[in-house]
């Protein structure tokens, strides 16, 4: 059985998750949705949530508090193109698994994911 990937993103035609989704495709089935769409009932459980910080409607810590709600078995990782230790102990507070900065460095982003959802390499 496929692992269920869910990608929270404001910013659906960035490059840079494009090249996440060919990273992270190796991993299980993604499903990218913007925040406007969380309102809707979930098809699935998620077994991980990336959540792209740039650009969300929400305060990141009330939406990581959110998320834990709605998917509380699901492992959330924040990633963010501009990090700064009061965000990083806020959403970590908040309940996500991890804070990490946004990079095209993909090998570190799929151990921790891979670390999360408990994946053989």
């Amino acid at each position: 059985e496929r692992k269920q990937i869910g990608i929270l993103t404001n910013n659906a035609q960035s490059p840079w998750l494009k090249q996440l989704a060919n990273v992270l495709g190796v991993l299980g089935e993604l499903t990218i949705c913007a925040e406007s769409m969380l309102d809707e009932e979930p098809d699935e459980d998620y077994d991980l949530i990336i959540v792209d910080a740039s650009g969300l409607k929400m305060d990141l810590a009330e939406r990581v508090v959110w998320l834990n709600g709605r998917f509380p078995k699901a492992p959330i990782i924040v990633l963010t193109s501009s990090p700064t230790w009061r965000r990083a102990r806020d959403v970590l507070q908040a309940g996500a698994a991890d804070y990490m900065r946004r990079s095209f460095d993909d090998d570190r982003l799929l151990a921790r994911c891979r670390s999360l959802m408990n994946c053989l390499p």
